[in-house]
């Protein structure tokens, strides 16, 4: 039975590479997270609300700036980062209950504890997300690469202020910094800066 072809039924040859949809880079950035922002020792962060809020300045460099700005007095001895591109978003969030969040979070420490690159303990409350040797290693090969190169200093930008902080208090942050753009939003909402 002859099939129909052409432009109709020919998908496009070039498409252009959206972030968001690929597993490794979330992993990627979030290992680049883990190993520039973690606490010692590990590096871990506790609990996944912090590792949201921490991702959500990762993701828009444009309310990260804002966040340094008012913070100032106190971060970096009054050194404020000045994101090079403000408007981009590689990876939106959506506002959740406790603020901006991606429900595809289990997925993505799934992804990284399988490679074993993270261990998650959740004998300590809130849960732990780890390190492990190897995602050490890999993070570190992450950081030299020059496609990563404003990931890794945004981290450096949170390092010593945002960073230290825990869940909550970036959850209030957040919301008493965005409240247009995050905490009067519907839930479910996309974020957008």
């Amino acid at each position: 039975m002859p099939r129909s072809i052409g432009r109709s039924v020919v998908p496009p040859l070039h498409r252009p590479w959206d972030p968001d949809d690929s597993p490794d880079f979330h992993a990627s950035r979030l290992l680049l997270l883990l190993a520039e922002c973690g606490s010692q020792p590990g590096p871990h962060i506790a609990g996944r609300t912090k590792l949201a809020k921490l991702d959500f300045f990762l993701r828009y460099p444009a309310f990260l700036e804002r966040a340094h700005e008012v913070l100032a007095d106190t971060a970096h001895g009054g050194t404020v980062f000045r994101a090079s591109m403000p408007e981009e978003v590689e990876a939106p969030m959506i506002r959740y209950r406790f603020g901006p969040w991606d429900p595809r979070y289990r997925q993505f420490l799934a992804f990284l504890g399988a490679r074993d690159l993270v261990t998650i303990t959740t004998s300590h409350k809130p849960e732990r997300v780890r390190l492990t040797v190897r995602g050490k290693k890999t993070a570190t090969v992450l950081a030299a690469m020059e496609e990563f190169q404003p990931i890794v200093a945004r981290c450096h930008a949170m390092r010593g202020n945002l960073a230290e902080w825990s869940g909550t208090e970036l959850k209030d942050l957040v919301y008493q910094l965005f409240p247009t753009e995050v905490a009067d939003l519907a839930y479910h909402q996309e974020i957008r800066p």
